[in-house]
């Protein structure tokens, strides 16, 4: 299971530790605030365009290709991801990539599900004034495929990671402060059922007495180390 920490050194800054004020410049807009008012959902927009623009020069890590490796060995390993970056996107490992908090390169209808590419839709309606209505239905909102503060995560992704953490044999935490809620408690799920757990994160976590192995470093530093 990933976290921000994995991609900080493909250039797209932690949202806990924003030192060059990205975060702050593109304030996350709450979903009560996206239903219903047009301002809100244009900054919404405004705020996943700078990601992708923030995107358009990052590359997967080596620990992103790393993992994919791993998913590649056996199709039983999974990719519980935090991050909605994309980064860690292969179409091969489309279904062992499980995007807890969805991503920002694709957008969809709350209403009647149609899905958009994020910047085409920006590029017709938003980039216009429009508002974020569905060009199929004619009565939903379009938003990207990332889950604002007081959205619920997608039910089907959720409980695939559940059943992932429930039987695995390692679960292994990568660039996570795990502060995150339910993210952090499949940490928790997995030990009870009986899988070791490693965690690799640059600061200490509260679930740290839970792991068998534990390393305080740089994502990349470690991968020196283990590649």
């Amino acid at each position: 299971m990933s976290g921000a920490g994995i991609s900080t050194s493909s250039g797209l800054p932690d949202f806990r530790n924003d030192t060059d004020g990205f975060w702050k410049k593109n304030t996350p807009v709450h979903f009560q605030e996206f239903l219903t008012s047009k301002s809100s959902r244009q900054k919404s927009w405004n705020n996943n365009i700078e990601i992708k623009k923030k995107l358009s020069n990052s590359n997967p890590s080596n620990m992103h290709k790393l993992i994919n490796s791993v998913l590649k060995k056996s199709n039983k390993n999974f990719h519980i991801t935090q991050n909605i970056d994309g980064l860690h996107f292969e179409a091969e490992l489309e279904s062992q990539i499980l995007e807890l908090h969805g991503n920002v390169n694709t957008a969809s209808c709350l209403s009647c599900g149609d899905v958009y590419e994020t910047e085409e839709f920006y590029g017709d309606v938003m980039l216009h004034g429009k508002d974020a209505v569905c060009q199929k239905c004619k009565i939903g909102f379009v938003k990207v495929n990332t889950i604002s503060f007081g959205q619920s995560l997608n039910t089907n992704t959720l409980e695939n990671a559940k059943e992932a953490a429930s039987n695995c044999e390692y679960f292994i935490v990568l660039g996570s402060s795990l502060k995150v809620s339910p993210a952090n408690s499949l940490v928790t799920l997995a030990k009870n059922k009986g899988a070791k757990i490693v965690i690799l994160n640059k600061e200490s976590t509260q679930f740290d007495t839970m792991a068998e192995l534990l390393i305080n470093a740089d994502l990349e530093e470690i991968y020196e180390r283990i590649k």
